[in-house]
């Protein structure tokens, strides 16, 4: 039997599948419409994703549940419909059961449910307190009479919000997990209220709509929160207070309206936006700190935690919630945002029907559920980048290693792709963190960053504790936890050092990712130091690459050195 997911968000929609294999283990396959259709944070109706992974679910018997954030997936289809015969298509392209218009049994989960359930699948704890915090989950009234999730949760002075009715959605949910079980504890509800000095601007107390309003008025665009992150280093924090009422507060003639980068950085109001983006995250911090002790105190027996929903890729705050040791362990998910929905929808009817989960241990952990016709068999390869340069070395990680040691900057495309926002050495550009000017370059002329932006790295997990402050051992395998470089490597790594001395760096085990393991090794038999600069294999605006053929586009249009593509090692043709 299969489980099948439909993530039809408002952003980022996507389909899942789950199955179990001999055994116990679960196969998992994840098709996100960004990716697909080409389009970053697409929330199209996910046609693509269930077209791509139909050989799997055509001849199955299917366990099926779907969400959508703010309002009901029925409701937006209703909508759909008034504005072409959208049920009709779908009855005619066969797809019937993947709406509850025809088929009642589609089971509706609520947005927050999802995002606990996807991290219960992939948690490394037997019991843990999960914490979900993202902008706007589902709509009060979208929760069933009699729900656990409002009558049995703990109202609290701490956790604030309003009033838990009609026009509310869920912002923060806490859940106790134990052994797979799911008990909600704890719910935040904001309400969106339309501006009365801002013209056509709603805002929300919401600490991710917080973050989404001030990314608009910075970089034009709600889902710039990791830009605006990656910005606060350089401001002066001031105090918040209201939100609705801070934002009320900016000149709105002063925001971003530009078309890129160059506009962006010529807009003589860096210090103005890197202002607004420290008092963001200052204040993102002090709330959610405050939140977390409430949950400690209030939860003494469970001493692990989960976060997860968008607010989770706060990297920033992640490492000083790791640092200051309020819980023993903090873990949070390869795709904690919603790009997962689809496959929490799966994972609820998954750990609902069958009564066996079993935690994943972090060294048995990755995020590579891209699907799988993606990746490419080698006789595809000579086809599809026919007029290209092809070498097959004899090794493809010892050719890698060597082109980075010498300054080359190399696309690298391998395997299933990363099922969220960040490369973690699928579909990664790597370059050698030491070469000086190396940010520049990529900035000016393979990703068109804004120029403050910083890059990721990823080095071998046994050697992490040598360049960055952490304990041995410690595990960062989806860079969610930017973590401060020693001082003594910061010259050495200054292209993969942000201003505040941190580093979204990433640890890799070989058990997790054998390939990429033996990548940076070699270069750090040749360079001194088993790390690597790792961004994703995009330029700005574009998704991830997904498939061969997407690589085929990206190594047209950007000056990279070349492209490793399975075995092979491909450049233009000269």
């Amino acid at each position: 039997m299969l489980f099948m997911g439909l993530g039809k968000t408002l952003y980022n929609s996507s389909v899942s599948l789950i199955e179990e294999r001999p055994g116990g283990d679960l196969d998992v396959e994840i098709a996100l419409s960004e990716r697909l259709l080409r389009k970053k944070a697409s929330g199209a109706w996910p046609e693509r994703a269930l077209r791509v992974l139909e050989p799997r679910w055509k001849s199955q018997e299917l366990l099926l549940a779907e969400n959508r954030d703010v309002i009901s997936p029925i409701d937006r289809e209703t909508t759909m419909n008034e504005a072409l015969p959208f049920f009709e298509y779908l009855h005619r392209e066969k797809l019937d059961r993947f709406t509850r218009h025809y088929n009642s049994e589609l089971e509706f989960v609520t947005h927050h449910l999802c995002h606990a359930s996807a991290a219960t699948a992939m948690s490394p704890f037997d019991k843990a307190v999960i914490v979900v915090l993202d902008g706007a989950g589902s709509a009060y009234e979208n929760f069933s009479s009699g729900s656990a999730e409002i009558d049995g949760t703990l109202a609290h002075e701490r956790l604030g919000g309003a009033k838990a009715s009609d026009g509310a959605h869920e912002e923060c949910t806490v859940y106790l997990m134990d052994r797979g079980r799911l008990r909600p504890v704890a719910k935040r509800w904001r309400k969106f209220e339309p501006s009365a000095e801002v013209p056509k601007k709603w805002f929300s107390e919401s600490l991710g709509i917080f973050y989404e309003s001030a990314a608009e008025y910075v970089f034009d665009s709600n889902r710039a929160a990791g830009k605006l992150m990656g910005l606060a280093p350089f401001g002066r924090a001031r105090e918040v207070g209201s939100r609705i009422e801070f934002l009320e507060s900016l000149d709105w003639s002063l925001a971003f309206k530009g078309k890129g980068k160059r506009d962006w950085d010529e807009s003589g109001r860096f210090q103005l936006y890197a202002d607004l983006a420290a008092s963001v995250q200052s204040d993102f911090e002090r709330e959610l700190w405050s939140l977390l002790e409430f949950v400690r105190e209030s939860f003494p027996d469970y001493r692990n935690c989960i976060l997860t929903g968008g607010c989770a890729l706060n990297c920033t705050f992640n490492a000083k919630l790791s640092k200051r040791g309020l819980f023993d362990a903090v873990y949070v998910p390869p795709f904690p945002g919603d790009e997962s929905i689809g496959f929490g929808a799966a994972s609820y009817r998954f750990l609902t029907t069958r009564d066996m989960f079993k935690p994943m241990p972090v060294q048995r952990q990755h995020g590579f559920f891209g699907p799988r016709s993606s990746v490419p068999e080698e006789d595809q390869i000579a086809k599809l980048f026919e007029g290209c340069e092809i070498q097959r070395p004899e090794s493809i990680t010892e050719e890698v290693a060597e082109r980075l040691f010498r300054g080359e900057i190399v696309g690298w495309f391998q395997g299933r792709s990363e099922s969220g926002p960040r490369s973690l050495g699928h579909r990664s550009i790597l370059a050698d963190p030491s070469r000086a000017g190396l940010k520049d370059e990529l900035n000016s002329k393979i990703k068109f960053r804004e120029d403050f932006r910083p890059y990721g790295c990823s080095c071998v997990h046994e050697r992490a504790a040598d360049y960055f402050d952490v304990d041995k051992g410690f595990d960062n395998p989806y860079m969610s936890f930017a973590v401060e470089t020693r001082a003594d490597w910061r010259e050495k790594l200054s292209q993969v050092t942000h201003v505040d001395g941190t580093s979204r760096m990433q640890t890799v085990r070989k058990s997790q990712n054998p390939m990429f393991h033996e990548l940076i090794s070699k270069f750090g038999a040749k360079s001194g130091f088993a790390c690597v600069l790792n961004t994703s294999l995009n330029v700005m605006g574009e998704p991830i690459v997904e498939t061969p053929a997407d690589a085929r586009a990206f190594l047209e249009k950007t000056p990279v050195h070349g492209l490793a593509i399975g075995p092979f090692f491909i450049t233009r043709a000269k």
